[in-house]
């Protein structure tokens, strides 16, 4: 629920600039591949990526796409197969499901007859086939960086809000391990040290503890390589600077910003609030600098102000894109 909560705030929150570009380029590889265009999402959820780029870029469709999407947890692939017949599969037409996720021999044994046409680069833990015309999109269970570090095949590389969750310099090097020789790696929604609320909770506001909150919030992300994982969005200039097998093509701000817009929130903004906040509690209960008193004073204070069309909240988030070998674009 939370994964489709986002959406929305997601495609206000993209970089416009990065996502164009992006949709360019992915566009022109198409026209330039004679085989299918390969793609690969690590920790893809329940599919939201895979419907945006064929919502705007729709000449894909007429193309042979192979879309491999890796997620760990079988119960977004099996979301994801609901989200795409619910958002990719127009009136008329028939999404095909080949699904092996509980039975990865079973997938192997019927592959040939089934889907002999199609490709599947790793079966991982169980997998699911959707089949849409010229488009196969493959729902792995998988570790989605192992995944790429075994298989440079893919034209395109995405990972949307996910890097702030491992080590950068490692996850960087294994997505660019994917990469065919022509290709684009597009990582959207990185993390990048602001949560911030407004108005402040009135228990809360003499002893500063919402500042507090949100700077032990920080924290608990952890730190790898000599730095914050809070800070992802800024650390990946770093690294896109110390590489030379990837160019970076652009790069951009792409906030979350919520707020009661003419009094209202918009339609799953206030679960989306609700979810951030929840996050939040579970994260910090465990924290002995926090006391849970206060802390429970302050979450219920969030949740009132969200009832009454009240709260504004903004994380700061950087999208990239780099770039393998591309032609000039004319």
């Amino acid at each position: 629920a939370y994964l489709r909560a986002k959406v929305a705030i997601d495609d206000e929150a993209l970089n416009k600039r990065v996502y164009g570009s992006f949709i360019s380029h992915l566009e022109a590889l198409s026209v330039l591949k004679s085989g299918p265009l390969r793609i690969l999402e690590v920790a893809g959820g329940i599919g939201t990526m895979i419907v945006r780029i064929f919502r705007d870029c729709p000449s894909l469709l007429g193309k042979k796409v192979c879309y491999d999407l890796v997620d760990v947890k079988k119960s977004n692939l099996r979301s994801a197969t609901e989200y795409l017949r619910e958002n990719i599969v127009k009136e008329g037409e028939n999404l095909t499901i080949f699904d092996y996720l509980d039975s990865v021999d079973g997938g192997k044994e019927q592959f040939g007859s089934s889907i002999d046409s199609h490709y599947v680069s790793s079966r991982g833990d169980g997998y699911i086939s959707c089949v849409l015309g010229d488009l196969q999109v493959n729902l792995i269970c998988s570790d989605g960086l192992e995944h790429a570090s075994q298989n440079r095949i893919y034209d395109a590389v995405i990972s949307a809000a996910f890097l702030d969750l491992v080590d950068i310099d490692s996850a960087v090097t294994d997505l660019i391990s994917a990469m065919c020789e022509s290709s684009l790696m597009y990582l959207p929604i990185n993390f990048d040290g602001v949560t911030h609320f407004e108005p402040d909770v009135a228990k809360c506001t003499e002893e500063g503890f919402t500042n507090v909150v949100e700077e032990r919030f920080h924290q608990a992300m952890g730190s790898t390589s000599g730095y914050s994982r809070s800070q992802t969005g800024r650390k990946l200039m770093r690294s896109f600077a110390q590489t030379e097998e990837v160019s970076l093509d652009s790069f951009g701000s792409s906030s979350w910003t919520v707020f009661p817009y003419k009094g209202a929130y918009k339609e799953d903004e206030k679960f989306f609030l609700h979810s951030i906040l929840t996050f939040m509690e579970e994260t910090l209960r465990s924290d002995d600098t926090i006391d849970n008193k206060q802390l429970s004073e302050y979450i219920e204070g969030r949740r009132t102000q969200i009832r009454n069309a009240q709260l504004f909240y903004l994380a700061h988030n950087v999208d990239y894109l780099a770039v393998k070998s591309l032609p000039s674009k004319s």
